[in-house]
């Protein structure tokens, strides 16, 4: 769990150096993800059926990380508005991805989470996005600091979401083995 918390962080700052390239990649947080999903197979099956989807996003923002490296990306006006919008897409997709693996391992484990604040975060993640992604064409930094903590704070839900399962999954093997000690 772990390193997935550890690959959305790094997939949600952006750090830049001088030359506009990202210190901490989004495809390296993608990859941590992947390897998270990976750990947490053996205890929550549902984590198998969508690894590809960090294999597929990290592909793809490698692809634009080495073009946004050899400056064949654009940084300003609609173009660059639009790149934005891909990276928060990918971001989006791996954070979907996740989401629909709780709920997996919530119907498998017969544990109970609030869907309505799920929608909502996701709803606000959106929003937040979309509008960073508009006032980006301004060069108003305020609103990708905005961006950057809604998705941030959707993330930390689906972790609260996940040690819920955990923890209910650990609480119902424990009372298994008692009963089957029991008799």
């Amino acid at each position: 769990m772990n390193w997935i918390f550890a690959g959305l962080i790094c997939a949600h700052l952006d750090v830049y150096f001088n030359s506009g390239v990202d210190l901490l990649p989004d495809w390296l947080g993608y990859l941590l993800v992947l390897y998270g999903m990976k750990t947490l197979y053996p205890v929550l099956p549902a984590f198998d059926k969508m690894r590809i989807v960090p294999l597929i996003t990290a592909m793809c923002s490698i692809v634009l990380f080495g073009a946004n490296v050899m400056g064949y990306l654009p940084s300003a006006g609609w173009p660059g508005a639009w790149m934005r919008f891909v990276d928060y897409a990918l971001t989006i997709a791996v954070e979907l991805g996740f989401c629909w693996s709780v709920h997996a391992s919530e119907r498998q484990l017969q544990c109970e989470l609030d869907d309505a604040s799920l929608l909502a975060a996701v709803g606000v993640t959106w929003a937040f996005a979309i509008l960073g992604v508009i006032l980006r064409l301004v060069e108003n930094d305020i609103f990708a600091l905005l961006t950057t903590m809604s998705t941030a704070l959707l993330t930390l839900w689906l972790f609260y979401a996940l040690w819920e399962i955990v923890k209910n999954y650990r609480y119902t093997k424990m009372q298994q083995a008692f009963e089957k000690n029991r008799w």
